[in-house]
């Protein structure tokens, strides 16, 4: 059966489980029944039904999905989590753009990943309600956390818990000095932790718009940062290089310059083959046209490819053609198939265009509280004036009239709204967080 067709009875095997639910029953007792009569365990019983209620609160993105069924429960999993925190005032806003997001704009399009759908309505939810922080982990889990645990077998366990920006850097420091030293992840931690890792250095790089006032920060693999973590990692900053240079430049040179490198992982974010998360930080730099062809190292002619998905376009096994002007990639495929596919980095397009509309928005939001906290102001002042007038013509010096508390409200509640000669050896790992060895930058 094709993988469209089991998504299409996935979905309606749920649909069907979900619509017959007796909400007066207890909810044990429903997932206790559906469990016994599909096999499935309790937690993937409870995760579909909650996927298929919050589907049910965004109905034009559920008429989208029963006309196409293109949603996987993996992907409507996704939606329901990252809503769980949403005020329902904003769903219809959330339902219209989500159903935008999730309709192909053009053929052979694939759909984002699980991850890629969280972040996108994580950047919504940041755009469209102010009181939220996105990026706060489950206050039921402590913020920080250390421990150790000692086997019989000789062995140790180290467990730490860190917010996503710091836990980045850690491991970038990590990585680096096992690829510096030719050793192991676990080897290098050690290093690190015992003071012997003779101050190696690492880069990251946060990426904002220069051109947008107060525009938001990104820092790969944590994503877009709030504002309170923002301002602490911009403190951080030792260097600021202008990005739109580098999309001008261009060189002979084999290997890819830094400030060109930081372009091509901030327009692609993560590996370039359809469907691959692994991050843009952990991918080699592919020329499109080979270098020993005439492929010049710009931005035009280099994507960021997995070392699995690069191995295969070197052996010419997969091929595919880099629209320098928008970044998106068309593949071409062994069975005569072609698949676009489109960069997710902070500098892609499409986030150019978020982080302009969310400022603007924000911008706007920002002048509607002002000017209700000022028309606030002058109904008391009006209140305060026709109070002392009743006072002057001999009413009660007490001062009468309606209490401050009375004055209608004027506040709107709306928001915003050289050469590829040998296939290099595979087998590293395609964690969407890195490979579990160091791996090569350049091809």
């Amino acid at each position: 059966m094709a993988s469209h067709e089991v998504t299409r009875a996935t979905y309606r095997l749920w649909r069907m489980l979900a619509d017959t639910v007796d909400e007066t029953v207890d909810c044990d007792v429903t997932y206790a029944t559906i469990s016994r009569s599909t096999g499935l365990g309790r937690h993937t019983v409870e995760l579909a039904l909650m996927a298929m209620s919050t589907l049910d609160e965004l109905p034009a993105l559920r008429a989208h999905q029963e006309q196409l069924h293109h949603l996987d429960m993996s992907r409507l999993r996704a939606i329901e989590s990252a809503l769980a925190m949403a005020d329902r005032a904003y769903f219809p806003e959330l339902d219209a753009r989500l159903t935008r997001y999730l309709t192909a704009t053009r053929p052979n399009q694939p759909l984002p990943s699980p991850k890629a759908i969280r972040q996108r309505i994580k950047a919504l939810l940041d755009e469209l309600d102010a009181s939220l922080a996105t990026d706060e982990e489950d206050p039921e889990l402590p913020s920080t956390t250390y421990s150790m645990k000692i086997h019989d077998n000789g062995t140790a366990d180290l467990f730490a818990r860190f917010d996503v920006p710091t836990a980045a850097a850690i491991d970038a420091r990590v990585r680096a000095l096992a690829k510096e030293r030719k050793i192991g992840h676990a080897a290098a931690h050690a290093l690190l932790l015992t003071g012997e890792d003779a101050g190696v250095k690492v880069h990251l790089n946060l990426y904002r718009a220069h051109d947008v006032a107060e525009a938001p920060v990104h820092l790969p693999r944590a994503g877009w940062l709030n504002p309170e973590r923002a301002a602490e990692w911009l403190a951080k900053v030792s260097t600021v290089r202008d990005l739109d240079a580098a999309a001008e430049t261009s060189t002979g040179a084999y290997q890819t310059p830094a400030l060109l490198e930081a372009l091509i992982e901030g327009r692609d974010g993560v590996c370039r083959y359809p469907g691959c998360s692994v991050a843009a930080q952990f991918c080699d730099n592919d020329h499109m046209l080979n270098h020993a062809d005439g492929g010049t190292t710009s931005a035009g002619n280099l994507v960021n490819l997995c070392r699995h998905h690069h191995n295969l376009k070197t052996a010419g096994h997969i091929r595919y053609v880099l629209d320098a002007v928008t970044g998106h990639v068309i593949w071409l495929l062994p069975n005569g198939i072609w698949v676009e596919d489109l960069p997710e980095g902070p500098l892609a397009a499409d986030s150019r265009r978020w982080v302009q509309t969310f400022v603007q928005r924000r911008d706007a939001r920002n002048q509607r509280a002002r000017q209700a906290a000022q028309a606030r102001k002058r109904a008391r002042d009006e209140l305060l004036e026709q109070t002392r007038d009743t006072a002057d013509e001999g009413g009660d010096a007490a001062g009468g009239g309606e209490d401050e508390g009375d004055v209608a409200c004027p506040w709107s509640a709306d928001l915003l709204t050289e050469p590829d000669t040998d296939p290099q050896a595979e087998g590293h790992a395609q964690e969407a967080d890195g490979p579990d060895e160091p791996v090569g930058v350049g091809e």
